[in-house]
């Protein structure tokens, strides 16, 4: 909450104050700290030609490699450089000094995997050109995504296999009613079958049964009656014939309503399987016109046998588009897509249209209306017919170009609030001062450690709000003036507010304080959070009788300093310690007479000087006693080996190459490694002084009972006869001596130098 990033529009310089030196080597192994322990991976290397000078833990541990390995690589180890998404960011880095892309990382085991970088080229303090690049592994963000696709997939697979259900249970009654009519129609056209034979056979025997009585009556006139009774005869089959057609063409008339009432019912049936069918095709066309207005993804349906897709209105919000009738040609979605991924992206289209699959997926680059390129992401149904051929495609498209940029704007927002905040901490911790935070909108101060050393109170977790752990503390009869003045300010235009007051320490004694901060303000003006120092004036005067007796101790610890560096004037860095040991004596004795001359700023004076004093002294020392040797300690001999390696290469015309690896740091002490190291730096220097050469190899391994350190260079050589006691080679001797090791030069005129040291194991 409280360690937000101020912009440089409101940073606030304080005036009439004298800031606390930081010391060089201090301020680096801080950085080097927080470089390190960032939990975002980055790593440093020369622009020019990509060589690998720095990574930071979360690096190594991202591509598998050691510090001292990854320091032997280049960035064409660690990315494929081949690909055009990598030459595209190389290309706008190189034009614009920053710039982010989706790129293949390779591990150290060959595994290669998706990776966001960021990466932005700088100007190192020695004017060479450098590049920061941050990593970060996008393997587990594909993964989710993948996830949230199968589950949306899911989701549309069960409602198309809820809507053949349900269709199918409409066909399956619909033939059902078929089936019953042509069933009833069937049973009555056989009981009218039954009945007409019936009706037949009985004329048949009435006529029959008559014909006997007749002939019965009048078997005596046959003869006579034969005529009549073929008359009758006659007429009875006339009628018989004419019952039988009757009943023939009553049958067929009803067979005829039934046949038609049975086709009605069969149309009727068809007419409202058919609007149902078209129904629910309009509703669901209404559907995805609806989700089409509404969703944020441009959704899209492409009808296969029209070649056209019928696009939802979003693609003008997300794209740029204006389509009429939302109707887009397939060719003319083909050209928005980027040259270099058409072919690849239209033979997956192809693939998934032939191999039967029911769903297509896919990620590409879409151009937009006004030019500029979107990362999307494509999921689609594939609706088929009863051949399995596919029809249509309905689906969506999202845009997740604001996604990718806003996620990493959030990360790099995180990553530097992390390392402002944990900046802060530290100086809240170091500082003599009370560092507070006040985030006016809330109320919520952050207080610094020291006013618990200052004033006795406790804070937990540093963390309290403005009027009960802050103006609380105020002297009642400084309080209202104050609190009226810091309101005032606040209201006002001023960046700046600063006043003297006294506060109530826990143990009831008065002290008099000094606060000063910045005011930091919207662009509207308005006030929204102040960060300041307050600092107790009075420890003035225990400070000056200190001043004057540390001033004393320093003044002999200097004549201690400067007896150490005459033996050492021989060398580079005793002339170093020479000259820095006469600016301090200088700028002690500046700051005691500024001190006791007072003023308002006379504690700030006093009390950054002790700390200066003490600091310079320190480094004084470090020059007398190898400045490496916290380097060495907590990185290991190789690295600096390597690290001075590559330093003396970017600002000499040299190439200095390391072998290392045969060496193992464990079995020797750390006095010993800081020996070996100042032996190949007085060397190194030499060879650059003397010996005019364009490559050395250093060597330096364990065999049997001995440590061998070999250094080879390509120079101008020299008589070893004749150079024996030259200042450089005597110091070599003498390091190599003191831990019982012996040095030998093979040398010739014109044929390089060649140094060999061999230190007994025992070391």
């Amino acid at each position: 909450m409280f360690m937000r990033k101020i912009s440089q529009n409101t940073s606030i310089q304080p005036t009439n104050t004298v800031k606390k030196p930081i010391p060089k080597n201090t301020d680096k192994q801080l950085h080097q700290l927080a470089f390190d322990n960032n939990v975002q991976a980055n790593i440093i290397t020369i622009a020019a030609n990509g060589k690998i000078q720095i990574a930071n833990n979360a690096a190594c541990k991202l591509l598998g490699y050691s510090k001292k390995e990854i320091l032997t690589k280049s960035r064409s180890t660690v990315f494929n450089i081949k690909e055009s998404r990598f030459k595209k960011m190389f290309q706008q880095r190189t034009a614009e000094g920053s710039s982010s892309a989706l790129v293949t990382a390779i591990k150290k085991n060959g595994k290669a995997f998706a990776c966001e970088i960021t990466s932005a080229v700088f100007m190192d303090a020695d004017g060479i050109e450098k590049a920061i690049t941050t990593l970060h592994d996008m393997t587990q963000y594909i993964l989710d995504q993948r996830n949230i696709d199968i589950i949306k997939e899911k989701i549309v697979a069960n409602n198309i296999v809820l809507a053949k259900s349900k269709q199918k249970g409409v066909d399956l009654k619909n033939k059902k009613n078929v089936a019953d009519n042509i069933s009833i129609a069937k049973s009555k056209q056989k009981d009218i079958d039954v009945k007409n034979k019936k009706n037949v056979a009985e004329n048949i025997s009435i006529a029959k049964s008559k014909q006997k009585d007749i002939d019965v009556k009048n078997k005596k006139s046959v003869a006579d009656n034969i005529s009549i009774a073929k008359s009758k005869q006659l007429k009875i089959d006339v009628k018989k014939d004419k019952i039988v057609a009757h009943n023939i063409n009553v049958a067929k008339s009803k067979q005829i309503k039934v046949d038609i009432k049975k086709e009605k019912i069969v149309a009727d049936n068809i007419v409202i399987a058919q609007a149902k069918f078209d129904f629910r095709l309009a509703e669901n066309n209404e559907w995805i016109k609806y989700i089409a207005k509404t969703s944020y993804d441009v959704m899209w349906d492409w009808d296969l046998a029209s070649q056209t897709i019928y696009v939802g209105e979003s693609i003008h919000e997300v794209f740029g588009y204006k389509l009429k009738k939302n109707i887009m040609a397939f060719a003319v979605f083909c050209k928005c897509l980027v040259e270099e991924e058409r072919e690849m992206v239209l033979e997956e289209l192809k693939q998934a249209l032939s191999s039967g699959n029911k769903r297509w997926k896919a990620s590409f680059l879409f151009k937009r209306q006004d030019g500029t390129i979107a990362s999307t992401i494509c999921r689609a149904s594939i609706v088929r017919d009863d051949t399995g051929k596919a029809i249509r495609l309905i689906g969506a498209i999202q845009d997740i170009t604001i996604l990718e940029g806003l996620e990493r704007k959030l990360k790099d927002q995180i990553t530097i609030q992390e390392a402002q905040g944990e900046k802060f901490l530290l100086a809240a911790k170091l500082s003599f001062d009370v560092i507070w935070d006040w985030d006016i909108t809330t109320n919520e101060v952050f207080i610094g450690e020291g006013f618990e050393e200052l004033f006795g109170y406790k804070i937990k977790d540093n963390k309290g709000h403005m009027i009960s752990d802050w103006s609380a503390y105020m002297h009642p009869d400084d309080k209202k003036e104050i609190e009226k003045e810091l309101y005032e300010a606040i209201r006002s235009t001023a960046v700046v507010w600063e006043h003297a007051y006294r506060v109530t320490r826990a143990d009831g004694s008065i002290a008099k304080v000094y606060a000063r901060a910045s005011i930091i303000r919207h662009r509207d003006g308005k006030a929204f959070r102040m960060i300041g120092a307050l600092q107790d004036l009075s420890k003035q005067k225990e400070l000056e009788e200190k001043l004057d007796h540390e001033i004393k101790l320093k003044d002999r610890q200097i004549n201690e300093a400067t007896e150490d560096a005459k033996e050492m004037e021989r060398s580079n860095i005793g002339k170093e310690l020479h000259d820095n040991i006469n600016q301090l004596l200088g700028a002690s004795r500046m700051y005691l007479e500024m001190a006791k001359k007072g003023g308002n700023n006379s504690a700030m004076y006093l009390s950054r000087s002790s700390e200066y004093t003490l600091t310079a002294i320190e480094e004084i020392r470090k020059l007398s006693k190898g400045l490496t040797t916290d380097i060495i300690k907590n990185l290991g001999l190789c690295i600096a080996i390597d690290s001075l390696a590559i330093d003396m290469s970017e600002v000499n015309p040299v190439k200095i190459s390391c072998s290392l690896e045969d060496f193992n740091e464990k079995i020797v002490t750390d006095k010993f490694k800081v020996n070996i190291f100042r032996i190949i730096q007085e060397h190194l220097n030499n060879i650059l002084k003397h010996a005019q050469a364009t490559k050395v190899a250093i060597h330096l391994s364990l065999k049997k009972n001995e440590v061998l350190l070999d250094i080879t260079d390509n120079g101008i050589g020299f008589d070893t006869q004749k150079k024996q006691n030259g200042i450089g080679l005597e110091n070599i001797k003498s390091r190599a001596a003191t831990y019982n090791g012996t040095a030998d030069f093979v040398s010739q005129p014109g044929k390089g130098c060649v140094l060999n040291i061999a230190f007994p194991i025992a070391v």
